[in-house]
């Protein structure tokens, strides 16, 4: 008698991404291997800071996934839209603290800061494409950035495995509060993603659910 195919039931997480750079970033970090089998990303783009805690609310009340997680940017001081995405989702679930280290992956000031930490150390003070173009020419080779889609697809494909390890030394020295530039929590969340150990999604709806 011939075996049945053994089933694997993977835990599915949602990750709502603020726009094109982030989404395109994190689906490449989920084609190298890295992070451990037992989990199954579903990437959204957001497009937009704005449209995230819409996005995050319609996600969570659909309850397909374990978790629904949240990859944006800080900007800059007075972080004024991301300081309404994080309200926002507090608000949603009954003014829990859905703050960095909960739901919300962030990087001070923008995603490039970690994505460059896959080829150098750098340390971004603001957003903004002009400003950042030359250390990104510098680090990448990708000049004049804009953040065009064929950029931003050439940035991803060159990082690999074997940058990954480079880039996690590299965001660990940077695990500080989200109002300080050039940080960001990724590391907490890179831990959680390579063990196969799934409490901390219990962990996180537990908190979620508790009334306050």
């Amino acid at each position: 008698m011939s075996k049945l195919p053994q089933i694997t039931v993977k835990h599915r997480i949602c990750v709502v991404c603020e726009g094109e750079e982030d989404f395109a970033y994190f689906k490449r970090l989920t084609e190298l291997g890295v992070w451990d089998s037992s989990y199954k990303f579903d990437l959204k783009n957001a497009k937009s800071a704005s449209n995230i805690p819409a996005m995050y609310t319609n996600i969570f009340q659909n309850n397909s996934y374990e978790a629904v997680l949240v990859f944006c940017d800080t900007d800059k001081a007075p972080f004024r839209e991301y300081s309404l995405v994080k309200k926002k989702i507090s608000q949603f679930h009954g003014n829990r603290a859905a703050v960095p280290g909960k739901v919300i992956i962030f990087a001070n000031p923008c995603t490039m800061q970690i994505v460059l930490s896959h080829f150098g150390d750098v340390q971004l003070n603001n957003q903004g494409k002009k400003t950042n173009a030359g250390i990104i020419e510098k680090l990448t080779g990708i000049a004049n950035y804009d953040a065009h889609a064929e950029q931003i697809a050439a940035i991803c494909a060159k990082i690999y495995q074997r940058t990954y390890p480079e880039m996690k030394a590299r965001v660990s020295s940077m695990n500080n509060p989200d109002t300080v530039p050039a940080s960001t929590n990724f590391i907490e969340y890179l831990v959680k993603f390579e063990s196969s150990d799934p409490k901390w999604l219990q962990a996180l709806s537990n908190y979620l659910s508790k009334p306050e």
